[in-house]
């Protein structure tokens, strides 16, 4: 996707098939990677699905070869769906314990303040983080409400954003903005619509000509009404204003989404504009494989080796990689 000389490239998301939002950006001057990680999670009490395993595999690939190329790599928050683990876990991550040193090693590093505004979890992950990559990058900056100019581009980071609702116990969040000639793209990952208004604000005062934007988490139980409803707001005033809306991530995670969404589309119409997902700004279908999780364990059964697997320990199965010879043959 081109957006004036900004080339914008998703390159795994829900609607792609795993849990992340990582997204490559190039300009004339500089090749930038959003948020180099990709996961996968338990759900309806089952493992996921082998092509789930296969589609963590495919994205995996492309975000290594992206973060080879790149020149920048940023760092929202420190959710592993967004940042490598730097650890071993073949159950969720794929990930081993050199692979984050390996990915950073010689680049700039703008990164989510690990000291301030943070919640314990991220502060301990985001502490880790540095320790593993400090020695071993150009540099690392902590980027919150921060700018950085390259050449002609303009990178800006917004305050420390809820995660969520206001004062969310997971944490806080930075959206970002790039900038060339005349052209202005917005990475907003994990706002959730946004639900807080102050969020809404930021970003309408920002004025991007496309957004990505990480949508609601409509499949969890503790979700509100009230947060739905605001969701449901901000989704549609954006889809109102911003010539191209793309949301997805946790929205992503339910089946009915795209009812959900109606208004926003239509909203979205009215105005001119289009709402679209990562897949569909790829190019791609949209693949929404964890949400339709049971149905591809009833109409494509895992062999008895992969079921095994399924059923063994957690700290078997974070050592041990799923087998799945039979998506290969």
């Amino acid at each position: 996707m081109k957006l004036g000389d900004i080339e914008i490239n998703p390159l795994a998301a829900e609607s792609l098939g795993t849990r992340s939002l990582c997204t490559h950006v190039v300009t004339p001057d500089i090749s930038i990677l959003f948020d180099p990680s990709v996961a996968l999670a338990k759900r309806y009490n089952l493992e996921p699905h082998p092509t789930e395993f296969l589609a963590l595999t495919n994205s995996l690939a492309k975000i290594m070869q992206a973060a080879a190329k790149s020149d920048i790599l940023s760092v929202s928050h420190y959710h592993y769906d967004h940042v490598r683990p730097g650890f071993e876990n073949h159950l969720y991550n794929l990930s081993t314990k050199s692979e984050r040193r390996e990915m950073f090693s010689g680049k700039i590093v703008l990164t989510k303040d690990n000291r301030e505004n943070i919640n314990p979890s991220q502060r301990r992950r985001g502490f880790y983080f540095e320790k593993d990559v400090k020695e071993v990058v150009t540099k690392i900056e902590w980027a919150d409400n921060r700018s950085f100019k390259f050449n002609n581009t303009k990178v800006t980071y917004s305050p420390p954003l809820p995660h969520g609702s206001t004062n969310s116990r997971l944490g806080y969040v930075l959206a970002t903005l790039v900038e060339f000639s005349g052209s202005r793209f917005m990475f907003a990952p994990d706002v959730q619509g946004p639900i807080v208004q102050e969020t809404l604000q930021y970003i309408l005062q920002v004025a991007p000509d496309l957004l990505i934007v990480g949508g609601p988490p409509i499949y969890l139980f503790r979700f509100t009404d009230k947060e739905r409803e605001a969701a449901h707001n901000s989704l549609t005033v954006l889809a109102s204003t911003i010539p191209t809306l793309v949301v997805d991530h946790h929205l992503m995670r339910d089946r009915t989404w795209k009812d959900w969404m109606l208004p926003v589309l239509k909203a979205s119409e009215k105005a001119g504009n289009r709402v679209l997902t990562m897949a569909e700004l790829s190019g791609e279908e949209n693949m929404l494989l964890e949400a339709e999780r049971e149905m591809h364990y009833k109409t494509e059964p895992p062999s008895e080796k992969f079921m095994n697997w399924a059923q063994a320990s957690e700290e078997f199965k974070l050592k041990h990689p799923a087998p799945l010879v039979e998506l290969q043959e």
